[in-house]
């Protein structure tokens, strides 16, 4: 890949981080219906996907590691994760929901009762999801401290987003650490998603000025 090419794929990397997250966000606070909703939500693990293979691929042309490829390959782990868990989430959702609608006055306390049970399908998920992810952290940590357009401090900052991200979901699995008492990582985790996503369009946009 020529140095250009790199570059208009890391500014790309970039952008689709920045719009993955806004997604999500977007995805939660926006009353958008099932469908808008579930359509823009799941923008999120794809886009993100294409961003760390951006990022990966930009570190890896400096410096190629174990460490740089082993964070990409842990990445796609955990963004196909929490796909399929926002696909299980939302189908028990609408789907109950639907059932409830139709049901008995009998029949849905047992749905109701179906639902709950089932949620612990997807908490699960989302706890192997902080797992990958946090493990993908880990390692981008160390490739991102050998990298001299992010360094050390970079390097530290998103290690220990990882490692506690990890520690918190083994405390508390497998319920929410937010739920038992500790803090939701996930807000910091997203912002941290946004602020390395704009310096990789920032590294991207300056190579192609270049």
């Amino acid at each position: 890949m020529t140095d250009r090419a790199l570059h208009k794929l890391a500014t790309a990397g970039g952008i689709c981080g920045v719009s993955g997250t806004l997604c999500y966000i977007m995805a939660i606070f926006l009353p958008l219906g099932d469908t808008l909703g579930y359509a823009l939500v799941m923008l999120w693990p794809i886009l993100s996907i294409v961003f760390a293979f951006a990022l990966c691929r930009l570190i890896g042309a400096a410096k190629e590691s174990a460490f740089n490829q082993l964070a990409f390959v842990f990445a796609c782990l955990a963004f196909t994760t929490v796909a399929a868990m926002i696909s299980i989430q939302l189908a028990v959702r609408v789907g109950i929901a639907e059932y409830i609608a139709s049901a008995s006055a009998g029949d849905v306390t047992l749905y109701d009762t179906i639902r709950k049970s089932a949620r612990l399908v997807d908490m699960g998920m989302d706890v192997a999801w902080d797992f990958l992810v946090g493990t993908s952290l880990i390692f981008l940590s160390i490739a991102l401290g050998g990298d001299a357009r992010f360094g050390k401090v970079w390097g530290a900052i998103t290690g220990i987003l990882g490692a506690s991200l990890i520690v918190l979901n083994t405390i508390t699995f497998p319920w929410p650490p937010d739920t038992r008492g500790l803090f939701d990582l996930g807000p910091f985790i997203g912002l941290f998603i946004i602020a390395i996503s704009a310096r990789l369009t920032m590294i991207g946009m300056r190579g192609l000025r270049v």
